[in-house]
């Protein structure tokens, strides 16, 4: 009876043991796995004014909000173009800190840019370089500065170079091509560039028919993607943000800065945005009359290098000697343009709620809320504390709770 006895403790005590290290390597396995395997999608639909899902339902807006987290709206930076707030998205910076001021833009040392794709013109590490140092995958589908290696930091995928005729359908394929991959080689951070209602708002105006259409078209993309990540089961280990880079407003003004200029003889480059321009001129005696004369154009405020305001920011080879900026329904010119768009962005958010965009999440530690308004400069150390990645001390931006 006493060896029965005690065989039957020892193998209970076993059985207890082997129950708890199972247990144990379980749980381990599990955490791991939530650690080291979810990912974060980000996409951007261009010129997405925060109103616009609105306009739509039953699409993957709608789905966010009844199952996930949508905020207000998105504040974005200044100048809110697609450039410098892609940017700005993607390094946690505001333009005058990651150097790129506008679509275009000149520098006195290293000359004109315009729609480059060389990453290096950023001067500071985007989001898929800090992942990549520190053993993230990425992938990128058409994000701005993503095109190339940045310091000689390459991205794991990255498709390029850029074609507005590539559907979104072919973006979703691709994006859910890189979920499937084997666990090794899968990116874990996933950032695409869509359509938008960006070109049709610029062309027909941001209230137009056609605007709302694609709104819907865009809202019905969005679900399917929503549904294929469902299909394969992946929710619980993957996360989505929806943002836009800005919103759009009405315009029916052109500001000619190169014939005000004209007027009494000042040569100099015009590097111009439709609400934030940069004078460089050619002859430096030049300026008290420059200032004049733009001045004398009541819808124009001007400003030398020195009175810049803080909110546009002086970059040591990129500001102008004179900044001009204005506003909706006005637009910054250098020619006259013989069908001038009817929908433009690029104004000073403080001052034109039309700029604001979208942020929804959904997914993997997103709770099912609302919240009130966030920044684009936010994305950054959220998509890093989804990933576990570090962020430099110079990111701006702060973390969103989504949960």
């Amino acid at each position: 009876m006493e060896i029965e006895k005690y065989s039957y403790r020892h193998l209970l005590r076993i059985s207890l043991r082997l129950f708890l290290f199972f247990t144990t390597l379980l749980l381990s396995s599990f955490v791991w796995s939530e650690k080291e395997e979810n990912t974060v999608i980000i996409l951007s639909l261009d010129g997405f004014r925060h109103d616009y899902p609105i306009q739509s339902s039953n699409g993957g807006f709608s789905k966010i909000a009844k199952e996930g987290l949508k905020a207000d709206f998105l504040v974005p930076v200044y100048q809110s173009s697609t450039y410098p707030a892609h940017v700005s998205m993607a390094t946690g910076v505001s333009p005058i800190k990651h150097g790129i001021l506008h679509n275009g833009f000149f520098d006195r040392e290293k000359g004109s840019f315009s729609y480059d794709p060389d990453a290096n013109w950023i001067e500071v590490a985007p989001l898929w370089i800090l992942a990549e140092q520190q053993g993230v995958k990425a992938a990128t589908f058409f994000w701005v500065g993503s095109e190339t290696d940045w310091n000689d930091v390459a991205i794991s995928y990255s498709k390029a170079p850029f074609n507005g005729r590539i559907s979104e359908k072919d973006k979703i394929s691709q994006i859910l091509s890189w979920m499937d991959m084997p666990e090794e080689e899968r990116p874990r951070l996933i950032m695409s560039w869509w359509h938008g209602a960006d070109s049709i708002a610029h062309k027909l105006g941001p209230n137009h028919q056609s605007v709302k259409n694609q709104i819907k078209k865009q809202d019905k993309l969005l679900l399917s993607l929503i549904d294929q990540i469902e299909d394969r089961k992946l929710w619980g280990k993957t996360t989505l943000i929806v943002v836009s880079d800005h919103g759009m407003s009405e315009i029916s003004n052109l500001i000619n800065i190169k014939e005000i200029l004209k007027t009494e003889s000042i040569k100099a480059r015009l590097s111009l945005g439709p609400a934030v321009g940069h004078i460089f001129l050619d002859e430096e005696q030049d300026l008290s009359l420059a200032l004049k004369t733009l001045r004398a154009n009541k819808k124009l405020q001007v400003y030398s290098q020195a009175e810049t305001p803080v909110e546009i920011g002086v970059h040591p080879s990129r500001t102008g000697d004179i900044v001009l900026t204005t506003s909706a329904p006005n637009m910054l010119v250098s020619r006259n343009n013989k069908t001038p768009p009817k929908g433009m962005h690029g104004y000073n958010p403080a001052l034109n709620n039309e700029m604001n965009g979208i942020f929804y999440a959904y997914g993997y530690g997103v709770a099912n809320k609302s919240i009130d308004s966030v920044h684009q400069l936010d994305l950054v150390p959220t998509a890093a504390k989804l990933l576990g990645i570090k962020i430099p001390s110079i990111t701006e931006g702060r973390v969103i709770r989504l949960d």
